[in-house]
């Protein structure tokens, strides 16, 4: 691994090198031109702007010591006669040249005077020639301090994941009598870390094993409450549609016989009807409950007013209410917004505050307020549940009466759908006894 290392490193900084002496080859000479003619020619428009109007023989100095001061050369010519300044050498005469021109007005003469000014630089080529013939000192530097570049980075690189490989074999025979001394704090220092700490933890092994085994336990258990609940629940529904259906077939194959008094058809058909909607009513909630279990309500929500919404379910058990000698009471002030799914905000609240009326004795109260802004109470006077029926009330055809006789309790499906709707809108419920009945709490 050592020498694979050394010759990628080796390979790659000899390689980006000799790239950049070419990239500095091709680009420097230009880049030096290029900078020189820029310079030249500011200093000429300078030139040119100081000129202008001044008299001749002052005009002649300066474009001379212009011409000394840019290694150029000139020519004033005003048409007729022309001055030179500066020569061209002949060794020169293949250089790089510049020209620029420019006409000017002196002060004492009449005549506008053309003043070119040449650049001959031969430093480009020069500069080209010099690179050429470092190239081969260049190598040599290149490829000596790449190669001691590569030694250093393949021994401190190998060597740790040396020490490591070693250490791994002793794992593999078991042994975790070592300790890894890589103090580094790269990947491979933490590597050298984490195989320490994992030698220190070992020994705790059979201990998170007793405690995964002892979870998966409690996790097959959860399993299986989960299956026995499952088959609870069809159970429920088949009693809950078994029962009436027995009834109804009862009832309609009796009136076909014309059996004793089931001749009387207008005394027995309403009967029959009765049970058929008791049985679609359950349908119906069976239904909902699958509907709403598989609903994505995000895109239902709307901003509601709290008491707009409470105000409207009470009205609606107004006259059961008023049948029953209850008084529903609320005190909720307005402004108070949530941002709920209509149908289904307004199924939960009726479902809570109809079952608080339905199970309060007759000149009992219903009260419905707000705690600390922030959670929604309906209570109800005079009835109260057993202590061990709480934890159960939101299960599925649960009810209090193991009877499940219909004049004590419903389909046993209400608090399940309420429980449902709020946990799609991401609210916490529970009911518990208080002194002066049930209380029904909503965490807004």
């Amino acid at each position: 691994m050592s020498a694979k290392v050394f010759l990628l490193v080796f390979s790659a900084l000899t390689i980006c090198s000799m790239l950049i002496y070419a990239a500095v080859m091709i680009v420097l000479p230009g880049r030096y031109q290029f900078v020189h003619d820029s310079g030249l020619e500011a200093n000429a428009e300078t030139l040119y702007s100081n000129l202008e109007g001044q008299p001749y023989d002052e005009a002649v100095k300066q474009i001379y010591n212009f011409c000394i001061q840019n290694n150029s050369a000139g020519i004033l010519s005003d048409g007729q006669t022309a001055l030179s300044f500066g020569g061209v050498e002949s060794e020169t005469a293949n250089a790089a040249a510049t020209s620029i021109f420019g006409m000017i007005r002196l002060a004492d003469r009449p005549e506008e005077y053309e003043l070119s000014i040449m650049s001959i630089s031969n430093t480009t080529n020069e500069i080209s020639n010099l690179l050429l013939k470092l190239i081969p000192a260049v190598l040599g530097v290149i490829f000596l301090l790449s190669a001691l570049s590569a030694f250093v980075c393949s021994k401190a690189i190998v060597s740790p994941i040396t020490e490591i490989s070693q250490i791994s074999k002793r794992m593999t025979a078991l042994d975790m009598t070592w300790r890894c001394d890589v103090k580094s704090r790269d990947e491979i220092g933490v590597l050298a870390s984490s195989l320490n700490e994992m030698a220190g933890r070992l020994h705790t092994v059979m201990g998170e094993l007793e405690s995964a085994n002892h979870q998966l336990e409690m996790d097959v258990e959860h399993v299986q409450r989960l299956e026995a609940e499952r088959r609870h629940f069809f159970a429920a529904v088949s009693h809950e549609l078994k029962t009436p259906l027995t009834i109804l077939k009862g009832q309609i194959e009796n009136m076909m016989l014309g059996c004793g008094d089931y001749r009387n058809h207008e005394k027995y058909l309403p009967e029959t009807m009765k049970t058929v909607e008791d049985i679609e009513a359950l349908v119906r909630e069976i239904l909902c409950v699958a509907k709403m279990e598989s609903m994505n309500v995000k895109d239902t929500l709307r901003e509601m007013s709290l008491s707009d919404t409470v105000d409207q379910a009470v009205q609606t058990l107004l006259p059961l209410a008023r049948d029953r000698d209850i008084q529903i009471r609320q005190s909720i002030a307005a402004g108070r917004s949530l941002l709920v799914n209509p149908a289904l905000w307004s199924k939960a609240l009726s479902n809570i505050i109809g079952n608080a009326v339905r199970y309060s004795p007759r000149g009992a109260e219903v009260s419905v307020f707000l705690r600390d802004e922030h959670v929604l109470v309906i209570e109800n006077t005079g009835a109260a549940i057993p202590e061990d029926s709480l934890p159960h009330l939101f299960t599925p055809f649960y009810r209090s009466d193991k009877s499940r006789n219909r004049a004590t309790g419903g389909s046993g499906l209400g608090l399940y759908i309420v429980k449902t709707i709020l946990d799609l809108h991401g609210m916490a419920c529970c009911i518990r006894n208080t002194q002066k009945g049930v209380a029904f709490e909503i965490q807004l």
